[in-house]
């Protein structure tokens, strides 16, 4: 089994144990502010009046959701993920809020779309691309599938800057987070993986220079809640 089956397969099997938990965690771990970071998120994309978007790495749902409510009834969310758990939560979530008409949560391998070239009016991803097995074979499927002049929109976690508040964070996440997360889910490994994934993730200029790779202009890195996360957006040229 190559690498990056390896790693496909375990990080499926991780976010599928915690399938339940994943929403409450969330909100709990980040004290809420996941909230406030999504919908920023989805305000990247200056008109979302009758497009369809694209949420890779979708997990329960939020993000689309998020996005299908700000766009109002004409846009589109599709979803995707890999763990069938994790749709499952967010199929429930879509159904009882009334969005199935806007929303559809469906399995997908982020670096195997079965997606035409050029399909969607925007890409985006929430806490997900630093989960790829594969991060530049999955840029260039979100680049591959997004029309020209559409946005890509990455959220994802960063490493605090200010030397204080990076030292506080680091306790919080390293050692506080996988304690609270391993007792409420029962799998304290996932909660561990979190922060150990995020401080070998590529800075964000080394993801800005990813980004222009793949075929986006206008790159740009918006810090968020002290640059805990970040906002990573282009256009596709």
């Amino acid at each position: 089994m190559r690498a990056t089956d390896t790693k496909a397969k375990a990080v499926e099997s991780m976010f599928s144990s915690i399938a339940g938990w994943y929403d409450f965690l969330n909100h709990l771990l980040s004290l809420g502010l996941d909230i406030s970071w999504r919908k920023k998120t989805a305000a990247c994309f200056d008109d979302l009046e009758g497009k369809h978007i694209l949420d890779l790495a979708c997990g329960t749902g939020d993000l689309a959701i998020t996005i299908a409510t700000a766009g109002g009834g004409s846009t589109r969310v599709t979803g995707g993920d890999f763990s069938r758990k994790m749709i499952d939560v967010g199929v429930a979530k879509v159904r009882k809020l009334g969005l199935s008409d806007q929303v559809d949560l469906v399995f997908a391998d982020a670096l195997n779309l079965q997606y035409g070239d050029a399909v969607f009016d925007g890409v985006t991803c929430a806490f997900g691309v630093r989960n790829f097995a594969d991060l530049d074979r999955g840029l260039e499927e979100m680049s591959r599938v997004l029309a020209p002049g559409g946005r890509m929109v990455i959220l994802e976690f960063t490493t605090p800057s200010n030397r204080l508040f990076a030292a506080l964070y680091r306790f919080y996440f390293t050692r506080v987070l996988p304690f609270v997360g391993g007792i409420i889910s029962g799998n304290r490994s996932a909660y561990k993986y979190l922060p150990d994934s995020v401080y070998k993730f590529p800075t964000p200029h080394e993801l800005e220079k990813k980004l222009c790779g793949v075929g986006m202009d206008q790159v740009r890195t918006i810090p968020l809640s002290f640059g805990i996360c970040s906002i990573h957006t282009g256009i596709k040229k």
